[in-house]
């Protein structure tokens, strides 16, 4: 029994400092998916997702997944702390396990109706309180924080929707540009750029909001980047042949810089089994190589070629080597970008959510990437 008691209390503690680690890598400095957080996802991801008779059941629940495993989080948290301090008390006095739980319960919840007895156990009660009151502090703060970044997310959806369309696609993007007469407005690439950045340092820290959908079912954060990434890399591919000189693409070379290393970044994160980003000056060093295998077929690059005529004017002898330029730039992207269109499951968008690969559930606690199909279907 002694034995019994003194593994109760070294599992208790190890329990508590657990949530108390998770709670501050998580609020205070967040560092991505803790080994708690990471099992609340897998565990809403096991009960909300499944393969309805409904579709619309089945975007319902797929909407209310990341909300509701966030929620689950703290409620985790507390739950771990009662059980490790029902331990501890348990195994540093003569209670029943019974009388522990409800000592601990009290005693976290700052209700009172169980008291211990013993000036060390009411110190430890007095711990556990204080445990409790922090962990409902950082929840506090915790959610505004959260949906304060994805309203955030969703106002540059919004300031990018009159360009990029509905659902958001390259070739509208400079199409539309072109008609309004800001492809060359800097003030504009840099504002997307910034955006970018803010996805980055958001989604990094709080891994979860990837998971969260959009106000309007048929927007994507995923396709909306994927739409500015494409857009700068056609501008980008097509710039020597356009104008023999790189005057005016160094908005689209700033949106490339910043945007290929966040969006990898944020499928890292989010547990995405794909190698740590290329910068840009690294891809374009290899423009003279043979063009790598990306999602984007050379006859839809030459197809948005004719498309924007009238913004990429690119003679026919010189499109192979443009082709061989996007190809680069998009392999630095390619399986961040499917990979976050199959996490999130958006919906469709020309070039970005249109072939997404197969994402499989959420690990339970191992530390493991995600599992993913990268194969494309023949409708991708």
């Amino acid at each position: 029994m002694i034995v019994a008691k003194i593994a109760a209390v070294i599992v208790g503690t190890v329990v508590v400092l657990a949530v108390l680690v998770s709670a501050l890598e998580t609020v205070v400095l967040p560092r991505g998916f803790t080994r708690i957080g990471r099992f609340s996802f897998a565990v809403a991801d096991r009960v909300l997702i499944h393969r309805w008779g409904s579709r619309q059941r089945e975007d319902n629940l797929r909407a209310l997944y990341a909300p509701i495993a966030l929620v689950s989080l703290p409620l985790l948290w507390m739950l771990c702390v009662t059980l490790g301090f029902s331990l501890i008390f348990w195994g540093i006095s003569h209670d029943t396990a019974q009388r522990a739980f409800e000592i601990s319960g009290s005693s976290l919840l700052t209700l009172g109706f169980a008291e211990p007895s013993g000036t060390g156990r009411i110190a430890l009660s007095f711990v556990e309180a204080t445990i409790g009151l922090g962990l409902v502090a950082l929840l506090i703060s915790y959610l505004p924080t959260i949906y304060a970044a994805h309203h955030g997310r969703g106002n540059g959806i919004s300031r990018l929707r009159p360009f990029a369309g509905t659902p958001a696609a390259p070739v509208s993007l400079l199409a539309n540009l072109q008609r309004s007469r800001s492809l060359d407005n800097p003030e504009l690439w840099q504002a997307m750029g910034t955006w970018l950045l803010e996805l980055e340092q958001t989604h990094t820290s709080f891994p979860a909001l990837a998971y969260f959908p959009e106000t309007s079912p048929d927007q994507s954060w995923v396709a909306s980047v994927g739409s500015v990434l494409d857009g700068s890399a056609l501008l980008l591919s097509a710039s020597d042949a356009t104008s023999g000189n790189r005057e005016g693409i160094g908005g689209p070379m700033l949106v490339l810089a910043n945007g290929i290393p966040a969006l990898v970044r944020i499928g890292r994160a989010a547990g995405l089994p794909i190698e740590p980003p290329a910068l840009l000056v690294d891809l374009m060093a290899s423009w003279s190589q043979p063009a790598p295998s990306v999602s984007i077929r050379r006859q839809e690059y030459m197809a948005a070629l004719d498309q924007l005529g009238s913004v990429i004017d690119v003679p026919e002898g010189e499109r192979d080597e443009c082709w061989q330029r996007f190809a680069w730039i998009r392999s630095g992207y390619d399986l961040a970008l499917r990979g976050l269109a199959g996490l999130t499951r958006a919906p469709p968008s020309p070039w970005t959510t249109d072939r997404p690969a197969e994402v499989g559930r959420p690990r339970v606690l191992v530390r493991r990437p995600i599992r993913v199909d990268w194969t494309i279907s023949d409708s991708g």
